[in-house]
């Protein structure tokens, strides 16, 4: 998978890009079957950062979550929280709820 992390003018140490790396590995691994790239952007908006999480699936989905904290890993964790709760709610609908009642036919 290809990620892409940017700071608009802040910089983005190393411990907050493998941070990123490895919540958003363990996000779409359990969710995604075959996720493609992954962006993610933080910038600073007066006092908060704001985090911008985006993920393109083979199947032509894209989750997007935005979030705003006091805190840069904060923002990213509400900002992954809330991508890993619409992958989630795909990956139900994507589910046959009908399977076991035709089985049994």
């Amino acid at each position: 998978m290809l990620y892409q992390i940017t700071g608009r003018q802040i910089d983005i140490g190393a411990a907050l890009q493998t941070h990123v790396k490895s919540v958003v590995d363990v996000i779409t691994k359990k969710y995604a079957g075959r996720p493609t790239d992954a962006a993610i952007v933080f910038s600073r908006s007066s006092s908060e950062y704001v985090c911008e999480v985006s993920v393109h699936l083979s199947t032509g989905l894209t989750a997007q979550a935005k979030a705003h904290n006091h805190e840069i890993y904060l923002a990213f964790d509400t900002a992954s929280a809330k991508m890993e709760k619409q992958l989630r709610r795909y990956k139900r609908r994507l589910k046959d709820h009908h399977r076991k009642s035709q089985a049994a036919r």
